[in-house]
C-alpha cells in the first residue's frame, strides 16, 4: 500500500522531478568545476571576492538552485506544453529532455571549461580573433589539433550521458511512474511567481558586485540576465538594464558603457568622469631629429619571450648566455612591456609608434628611408598575418622582404595558413648571413629580424634540444605537464640566443660591430600555467606583457617604464649618437585586452612597474602595488585611487577617440 501511495505520488509529480533530476545533475557538476576552477568557496591570488562563511554559501547556493530552477522550469514548460499538443506522453518525452538539457549543459561546460583551462575568463570572440590575426577562421585553422581531440571528449561525453539516462529509464520504478495515467500536477502558479520575481531577482544581482562576481559565471544566469538584458535594450546599444554595467541612459543610442565619448561636446557617452577632454596635441619628438645616418641598425624581435629571459637558468645551464653577454655590456631594461599582449598590435606599435591607427606620427621606416637607410625585412613569421607587413610600410618595392611566406617550401610546419607559417631560426640565420654579403655596408642599414622560436607550441619536428633530452608534444601540453612544458619553452628561447648569437659571429666577422646599434626585444610574454593559464593576450600582468629589451649601447639611461611604442626613438638616437636618457617618472604605459574600442581591460604601468588596472565587465579596478581591488564608484572617494583611475580612463578615452576618427 505504501509502495502504490509512493508511486502515485511520483506519478503526480513526475514533471516537476524530471526538473529536479537534471537541476541536481547540472548544479552538482557546475558547482565543482566553478570550485577548482575559480576557487569561489576558499578564495584565490588576487581574487576580488570568495564565499567562504557558511552564510555567504549558503546564500550562493540558493540562489544558484533558483536560476537553474527557473531556466531548466521554463524549457520544461515549453517542451511539456509542446508535447501535449502533439499528444506526446510517457517515457521518451522525460528522457528526451532530460537528454538533450543534460547534453547542452555539459556541452558547454566542457567547452567552457576546457577553453578555461588555457585561458582566463576575459577570453571573448575579440580575443580569439586578436591571437589570429584578426580572423575567426584562422584560429580555428590554428587550433585544428585540440578542436579535433576536444570533439573526441564531447563524443566520449555523450555517450556517458546517452547511456546512463538510457539504464536509468529501463529501472521498473521509473517505467511504472512515467508510464502512470494518474494526472500530473501543473505548476502554473509557480511560472507566474517565476517570471515575475527572477527579472527582481535578476536586476538587484546585477547591481550587488559581490553576488554577481559567482552568478556570472553559472549557465542559467548569464542566460537569463543576458535575456533580460536584451529585452530591456529600448534604444538598441547593445546595454540593457540586466547585465553589468548597465545603460545609463535607455533611451539614448549614443550612451552606453564603453561608447566613444566625444570630448567637449557636454554629454558623457561612456559613463565614465564626465565629459572627454579635449586631448592635447603633443609634439612627435622623432619629428625633433635630425634626418641624418648613424651606426647601422638591427633589430630583433623575439617571439612569446618572457622578460626573464636574460638571467633564465635551465638545469644549470644559461638559457641565453648571448644575450645576456650583450646585455651586461649594454643595457638591459629593466621595465620594458608589450601594450596589447599579442603579436600583431606589438609589432606596428614597434613600428608606427601608436596604439591607433593612421597616426600622424613618424614611422619608423619612414625616418630610416627619409635619412637614407637601405632595410631588409628577415622574418620567419608570415607578416602579412594581421596586415603587418602593409600597415607597417614593410613591403614596399625599395625594401628587401623576407618572409616565411616569400620562402614558404622551407616552413617547419605543414600548414600554408598565415597563422601557422614558420621558418626555423637556421633559416633566418642564413638569410641574415646571405643578405648581410649583399648589401652595400658603406651605406647605413637597417635590419628588422623576427625570431619565431618561442612561438606555440614551443617546438617543431627539427627544433634542436639545446637544454631538454625531450621536447614535449602539442597533443601533451597542459596544466599537469607544465613542467616540461617550460622546459620546452625555454629550450626554444635558448635556440632564439643561438640565432643572435651567430648573426652577432656575422657582425663581428664583416668589422660591423662597433658601428651597430643592436636592439632585442619580445614582442609579448607568454604564460606557461605557472600562472594557471596558457599563453598571451588574455591577461594583464608581468607574466604576459612583462618582455625582454637590450640595447648593446651602455650610455643608454632608462628610469621609467618603456612601451613599444618608444622602441624606435629609443633605436634612433641610440643610433645617431644622440643623447639618450628616459627619466620622466610620471611616465605610464597603457595596456589592453581585447581591442581599443571595445576592451575587457586597460592598464597603465608606471615607474618600477606598478599598474592600475581596470575590468569593464565588473566596472573594479586593480591597484598592484596595494593589492586590492575597489569598485570604480569607490576609487573615486579618495587619493591615490582617483588620480590613478582618473589617469587610467582619460588615456583611453584619448586613445578611443583617436581610433574612432581614424575610421
Amino acid at each position: 500500500m505504501f509502495f502504490d501511495k509512493l508511486q502515485d505520488f511520483f506519478a503526480s509529480y513526475r514533471r516537476l522531478l524530471v526538473v529536479v533530476f537534471v537541476l541536481i545533475f547540472i548544479q552538482v557538476f557546475e558547482i565543482i568545476l566553478l570550485h577548482f576552477k575559480y576557487d569561489l568557496f576558499t578564495g584565490g591570488f588576487l581574487q576580488p571576492f570568495s564565499y567562504q562563511a557558511i552564510g555567504e554559501r549558503l546564500s550562493f547556493f540558493i540562489i544558484s538552485v533558483w536560476y537553474d530552477l527557473s531556466l531548466i522550469g521554463l524549457l520544461a514548460s515549453l517542451w511539456f506544453l509542446v508535447a501535449d499538443k502533439l499528444n506526446k506522453y510517457g517515457q521518451t518525452i522525460y528522457y528526451s529532455f532530460s537528454l538533450i538539457v543534460i547534453f547542452l549543459a555539459t556541452l558547454w561546460l566542457l567547452v567552457k571549461f576546457k577553453l578555461l583551462s588555457y585561458f582566463n575568463d576575459t577570453v571573448n570572440l575579440q580575443i580569439i580573433k586578436n591571437l589570429a590575426g584578426g580572423s575567426i577562421k584562422e584560429a580555428l585553422l590554428y587550433t585544428s589539433n585540440e578542436i579535433a581531440l576536444f570533439m573526441g571528449l564531447l563524443s566520449i561525453a555523450a555517450i556517458v550521458v546517452f547511456f546512463s539516462l538510457k539504464a536509468l529509464s529501463k529501472i521498473s520504478f521509473i517505467q511504472r511512474i512515467s508510464s502512470n495515467n494518474i494526472a500530473h500536477k501543473t505548476y502554473t502558479k509557480l511560472l507566474i511567481v517565476t517570471v515575475l520575481v527572477t527579472p527582481l531577482f535578476t536586476w538587484y544581482i546585477s547591481h550587488n558586485a559581490f553576488l554577481r562576481y559567482g552568478l556570472e559565471k553559472k549557465i542559467s544566469f548569464r542566460l537569463i540576465s543576458t535575456s533580460l538584458d536584451r529585452l530591456s535594450d529600448i534604444d538598441s546599444d547593445g546595454f540593457g538594464s540586466f547585465s553589468y554595467p548597465q545603460d545609463k541612459a535607455i533611451f539614448d543610442a549614443s550612451i552606453y558603457p564603453g561608447a566613444v565619448d566625444v570630448p567637449g561636446n557636454g554629454i558623457d557617452e561612456d559613463g565614465f568622469l564626465g565629459d572627454a577632454i579635449v586631448p592635447s596635441v603633443e609634439k612627435d619628438p622623432l619629428s625633433e631629429l635630425p634626418l641624418k645616418a648613424g651606426k647601422h641598425i638591427v633589430l630583433i624581435v623575439l617571439e612569446s619571450a618572457r622578460a626573464e629571459l636574460i638571467y633564465k637558468k635551465l638545469n644549470d645551464q644559461q638559457v641565453a648566455p648571448v644575450m645576456k653577454g650583450i646585455a651586461q655590456s649594454g643595457v638591459a631594461v629593466n621595465y620594458a612591456y608589450s601594450h596589447a599582449g599579442y603579436t600583431v598590435p606589438s609589432i606596428k606599435a614597434i613600428f608606427n609608434r601608436s596604439l591607433v591607427e593612421d597616426n600622424p606620427k613618424v614611422s619608423f621606416i619612414h625616418f630610416l628611408q627619409s635619412a637614407g637607410y637601405q632595410l631588409s625585412i628577415i622574418s620567419g613569421q608570415d607578416e602579412s598575418f594581421g596586415t603587418v607587413s602593409t600597415d607597417t610600410g614593410m613591403k614596399q618595392t625599395e625594401i628587401s622582404y623576407f618572409d616565411a611566406r616569400t620562402a614558404i617550401d622551407d616552413r617547419v610546419f605543414s600548414s600554408k595558413e598565415p597563422g601557422s607559417l614558420r621558418l626555423s631560426e637556421a633559416r633566418i640565420v642564413e638569410q641574415f648571413n646571405t643578405r648581410i654579403n649583399q648589401v652595400d655596408l658603406t651605406k647605413p642599414q637597417f635590419f628588422y629580424i623576427n625570431i619565431q622560436a618561442g612561438h606555440f607550441p614551443y617546438a617543431y619536428p627539427t627544433m634542436p634540444k639545446r637544454l631538454v633530452s625531450e621536447l614535449i608534444s602539442r597533443s601533451d601540453i597542459s596544466a599537469k605537464n607544465k613542467d616540461q612544458l617550460s622546459a620546452t619553452y625555454w629550450n626554444a628561447m635558448a635556440n632564439a640566443d643561438w640565432a643572435v648569437g651567430k648573426m652577432l659571429e656575422s657582425l663581428i666577422t664583416h668589422h660591423l660591430l662597433a658601428n651597430v646599434t643592436l636592439v632585442i626585444l619580445g614582442d609579448h610574454g607568454e604564460s606557461l600555467f605557472d600562472d594557471g593559464f596558457l599563453g598571451h593576450g588574455h591577461a594583464i600582468d608581468d607574466i604576459q606583457t612583462k618582455i625582454p629589451l637590450i640595447i648593446n649601447d651602455p650610455t643608454i639611461v632608462v628610469n621609467e617604464p618603456i612601451g613599444q611604442i618608444d622602441v624606435a626613438e629609443l633605436t634612433i638616437r641610440s643610433a645617431l649618437g644622440l643623447k639618450n636618457q628616459w627619466l620622466n617618472d610620471k611616465k605610464t604605459v597603457f595596456q589592453w585586452v581585447g581591442s581599443i574600442t571595445q576592451p575587457t581591460l586597460i592598464a597603465q604601468v608606471k615607474q618600477n612597474g606598478v599598474r592600475t588596472l581596470f575590468d569593464f565587465r565588473t566596472e573594479q579596478v586593480f591597484f598592484s602595488d596595494l593589492k586590492v581591488w575597489q569598485s570604480y564608484q569607490q576609487a573615486l572617494q579618495a587619493s591615490p585611487y582617483k588620480e590613478r583611475l582618473t589617469q587610467l580612463i582619460r588615456a583611453w578615452e584619448d586613445l578611443h577617440w583617436q581610433q574612432h576618427k581614424a575610421k
